[in-house]
């Protein structure tokens, strides 16, 4: 039987060769059948189509080898059924569980329930059964192999043995059944006229075998392939490896060679024919081959759409002509996809996306989580908070999140429904919150209390219970609970886009499938978690596309294996860097090289990845780009490709680099935002754009003054927090009758755009919760402390004295603090009570020690609160009206005071911090003791750091600061300093003047505008 190997380069007419004899043989025979196979689906598109235009073929089928596989079952009267991906996971499920039941799963245990070891397990024992390695034959090579390669082969005839038994195939085990159905029946598909096969460059095991006993009995056999009949060239090793395989299945075969020349320009052709040689002159591209170097992969996939719009627009090449090749598709997806709706291109990817990558998906397996991961805090909010649960029939609506989110933050609810039970009740029990803004008491976010608060405690415990699983059931019973949910949450109605309703189809038909799985690999009763783990694992193994009618034009991407015997005008390879094409090669960690090479499978070492490149670049009529990104993600240079330096070797011209910083031609631009973006950067938009285009324009020129405002060294102007638009309501608001207190004035002097956002807007960080107290709630539990221990002592002046008295109120207040102050103790809550209680002693001793001759006369001294009337000052001739709590007033003999006020820590205690305007209190508390409180001439004050037990370096007695206009000195001097900084903070907060300065260690982590504030410098920045 003539049986003809055409093997012949790339562009020479293989396809239309083989076209050419399907119409000859149509034209002697008009009803023969003849079948064309190719490698996957786009080719067989893309050859009916070319046949179609050609005059169309009746009775010529086309096709993969699994539809041909098919066909031949179907003949031979054993239709088989298919296992589909979700069923197949089931059986593999079974096979390892069987297997580890018998005690033969020890080096695979670890991870034997893990979905990413099934899915490890489908790949492998695909691509066993693509070389026709039956269970028996594996186990005889591994039979030696006491480790993993023996439990891997008894998992795989496990497996196979089920398969049998149901009498079912995995798609991959079609080739062995139809095999065996040719070998069996010598007539089986003789009556074919023709068989073609056509695109490939290698060839499995099962496909050589079927090819050989099809090659016995047809009437003509066909088989195609690129390269040349030597295999000389570097290019064509790949596919001379291929070449032998098939001389030595079919050694009656009939090589030929088209002898026609390339129909491709006269660059690409030169390309072709010296794709890795050696050439003695360089040759032009021209307009056909185009080579770019961009930052990164994002501009990379930029550049190649803006090449193909311009091929589009201006060479009038059409959508559906171009392609993207990539060799890593899911690191270009979504680049590709941003920047094609940018530029208005549609584009069609070949490769699916996993279930789990779609958002719905995703919320559905978060909320499912809640139980099993104790109902942590952010899990619980999404849930609540995502459009795809409608909650109403629990009372919770999406707009309830945001109440509980900030219960959660007063509560500190980190997970379990103990933590949202405690924190709502104690809601309920509370009281309202004084109105009042006290400067640095702890203040609350506008919390439900009472019956609002147990109103939430009941919906949400409502919400938790429909979502309690029950006891151990079956796969079947679990989807029926999981679907009734559903139905509940009306999932499926909340399906807005068409991304959401092929999402919603998918899951339906995976849930089926998971069913269906069960009742072939037998029944099996399984608790909450293994089902979630079951579920995970077939949604994980389960792709979606995005609808997409075939019949609207898009380009195409593709990966490098699809590429080939594919045609295009125009063709776009990216990632030509190294280590993404060639992609590094690695050793199967499964099944080494050794034992591939004894089993008869691919090597997963030399590759010949240059074949692969051949055939992308050479998959192009008119135009090919090829574009890699020259920087990594850390920043260094990123080496070019071995392929991107062969092209590179060849060419006259040299690659264009892209630099972001480099000035572009506006007409290149492939969007108005990109022509808008260059033009700013240019400082002008020609006239011919400015119809359609002005306003934006403006808008752009805007937004730049803005940018080049906020990268000035030093801030100013309306872009750098100066609101003169607002000074009449500022004025109004923080007037003469507003009452100040020091803690807000020394946030303007720390920053000014701090205050702007603290206070002028009342903003405050939303940190998640975390176990223990912070900063401030410590702040107020030794402050309390301190102020009870000393009012409480029978004897103030003797420091023992102070010590049992102290004991006893930090036991008392620290045993009510968590609730108190709304922190959550951890593990060292009992230790740290120590810790601090023995820092309070060794306070209160070095305090009693610091100077002799003080002792305490008052403490918590207020003014500016309640009825106590406020300090007034006169700043620049006006009134400022200032508010406080004085921490502790020590007296001498001569009844002088000493203001002493305590601070946690020990930093911003010093003399520079009062004179940049940062700690303002004590000067101001010794006023207010002085003129409003009535206690005496302040001589002295002092800043207490409690943990550090020891003053800071700031003593009022010993203040001495010169600056150009005057000398200031002791208490006096500190009090002319800091009204001067409340004159001018209080001038800068009634103008409207709020520039962002950081201070010079580093701004405070506790500021509101710390996320989005573009001089924000966290402290100990260098």
């Amino acid at each position: 039987m003539p049986i003809t190997i055409v093997v012949s380069p790339s562009a020479t007419g293989k396809t239309a060769h083989c076209i050419r004899r399907v119409r000859q043989v149509l034209e002697d025979r008009p009803l023969a059948t003849m079948w064309i196979v190719l490698p996957d689906r786009l080719q067989s598109v893309a050859t009916r189509r070319r046949l179609a235009s050609e005059g169309g073929g009746i009775g010529v089928h086309i096709g993969t080898f699994g539809n041909l596989y098919h066909e031949i079952l179907m003949r031979a009267g054993r239709p088989v059924p298919i296992a589909s991906e979700p069923v197949i996971q089931q059986l593999l499920r079974a096979a390892v569980q069987d297997t580890q039941k018998r005690g033969e799963l020890v080096h695979f245990s670890p991870i034997a329930d893990k979905p990413g070891f099934l899915r490890v397990l489908r790949d492998r024992f695909a691509e066993l059964k693509r070389a026709q390695v039956w269970p028996e034959t594996f186990l005889d090579i591994v039979k030696q192999d006491k480790a993993h390669l023996g439990e891997f082969a008894r998992i795989y005839a496990v497996y196979q043995a089920r398969l049998q038994e149901l009498e079912w195939a995995d798609p991959e085990g079609l080739n062995w059944l139809a095999v065996e159905e040719l070998e069996s029946e010598p007539d089986l598909a003789a009556d074919w006229a023709l068989l073609i096969v056509d695109g490939f460059d290698s060839f499995n095991g099962s496909q050589l075998s079927a090819l050989k006993l099809l090659g016995e009995r047809l009437p003509e056999l066909i088989i195609t392939l690129p390269g040349a009949p030597d295999g000389s060239r570097v290019a064509h090793r790949r596919f001379a490896r291929s070449f032998e395989k098939l001389v030595e299945v079919l050694p009656n075969a009939v090589v030929e060679t088209i002898a026609d020349p390339p129909y491709i320009p006269k660059s690409l052709s030169i390309l072709e024919q010296n794709l890795f040689e050696s050439i003695s002159q360089r040759f032009e591209g021209g307009r056909n081959i185009t080579m770019r170097e961009a930052r990164s992969p994002s501009e990379e996939a930029r550049e190649a759409l803006r090449w193909l719009k311009a091929r589009i627009m201006r060479d009038g090449v059409l959508l559906h002509e171009c392609a993207l090749v990539t060799p890593d598709p899911e690191r270009y997806r979504p680049l590709l996809r941003e920047a094609g709706a940018e530029f208005g291109l549609p584009i069609r990817f070949t490769q699916g996306e996993a279930l789990t990558s779609a958002p719905g998906i995703a919320a559905l397996l978060d909320l499912l989580e809640l139980y099993v991961k104790n109902w942590p805090r952010r899990l619980t909010l999404e849930a609540i908070r995502t459009p795809y649960f409608d909650l109403t029939q629990y009372e919770i609506t999406s707009q309830d999140a945001a109440v509980f989110e900030d219960v959660s933050l007063f509560g500190q609810v980190i997970e379990g429904l103990d933590q949202w039970e405690e924190a709502l009740s104690r809601l309920a029990r509370a009281e309202a919150p004084p109105e009042e803004d006290l400067g640095e008491v702890i203040r609350l976010p506008r919390l439900p209390r009472g019956d609002e608060a147990a109103s939430f405690w009941r919906r949400l415990h409502a919400f938790s219970e429909r979502l309690m699983p029950s006891g151990a059931q079956t796969t079947k019973e679990w989807v029926q609970w999981l679907e009734d949910l559903l139905e509940e949450l009306k999932f499926f109605e909340q399906s807005e886009t068409t991304r959401d309703e092929s999402v919603s189809l998918d899951l339906r038909e995976t849930l089926r499938a998971l069913v269906l799985g069960e009742v072939v690999a037998g029944e099996s009763v399984k608790d909450y978690q293994a089902f979630l783990i079951e579920l995970r694992s077939a949604l994980e193994g389960t792709f979606y596309k995005e609808p997409m009618d075939w019949r609207q034009p898009a380009i195409l991407t593709l990966r490098v294996l699809e590429a080939r015997g594919l045609r295009f005008q125009a063709v776009a390879v990216l990632g030509l860097s190294e280590g993404l094409f060639p992609e590094v090669e690695r050793e199967d960690p499964f099944l080494d090289e050794n034992i591939r090479q004894a089993l008869g499978l691919e090597p997963r070492l030399g590759r010949e990845q240059g074949g692969l490149f051949y055939q992308a670049v050479t998959r192009t009529d008119q135009y090919l780009l090829l574009t890699r990104p020259y920087l990594a993600e850390d920043g260094e240079y990123w080496e070019a490709s071995p392929f991107w330096k062969s092209v590179e070797s060849l060419l006259q011209e040299k690659p264009v680099t892209i630099r972001p910083d480099s000035p572009r031609s506006l007409p290149e631009a492939a969007s108005a935002e990109e022509l808008l973006f260059w033009a700013v950067r240019r400082e002008s938009l020609p006239e011919r754009y400015t119809t359609d285009l002005m306003t934006r324009w403006e808008q752009l020129r805007h937004a730049r003054d803005i940018v080049g405002a906020r990268l000035a060294r030093d801030p100013s102007g309306v872009f750098e927090g100066e609101i003169l638009e607002l000074a009449d309501q500022l004025r109004g608001r923080y007037g003469p009758e507003h009452i100040w207190s020091p803690s807000r004035l020394e946030m303007y002097g720390t920053c000014p755009y701090m205050f702007y956002a603290a206070s002028a807007l009342n903003l405050e960080p939303r940190e998640p919760p975390q176990p223990g107290f912070d900063a401030a709630q410590l702040g107020s539990m030794l402050h309390a402390i301190l102020e009870q221990a000393y009012r409480q002592a029978e004897d103030l002046y003797d420091p023992e004295s102070v010590v049992i008295s102290l004991r006893k109120v930090a036991k008392a207040e620290f045993g009510t603090a968590p609730e108190r102050y709304g922190f959550r103790p951890t593990a060292l809550w009992e230790i740290e009570q120590e810790q601090f209680t023995e820092a309070l002693v060794e306070t209160v001793h070095e305090l009693s020690a610091l100077e002799v001759g003080w002792t305490p006369a008052a403490f918590e001294g207020a003014f500016g609160i309640g009825d106590i009337p406020a300090l007034e000052i006169i700043a620049r001739d006006e009134k400022v009206r200032l508010r406080g709590f004085i921490d502790r007033v020590d007296r001498n003999e001569q009844g002088e005071l000493r203001i002493v006020d305590y601070k946690t820590g020990s930093s911003h205690l010093a003399q520079s911090d009062l004179i940049n305007g940062r700690r303002l209190q004590l000067p101001l508390y010794a006023l207010g003791a002085q003129h409003v409180l009535g206690l005496g001439d302040p001589v002295e004050g002092i800043y207490w750091a409690i943990l550090a037990a020891r003053a800071g370096s700031l003593r009022l007695s010993r203040f001495r600061y010169e600056d150009q206009e005057a000398e200031y000195h002791g208490p006096q001097g500190a009090i002319d300093v800091a009204k001067a900084h409340v004159a001018r903070i209080v001038s800068g907060v009634r103008a409207g003047e709020f520039p962002p300065v950081p201070p010079n260690d580093g701004c405070p982590a506790y500021c509101p505008a710390a996320t989005w504030c573009w001089r924000f410098e966290p402290a100990g920045w260098p």
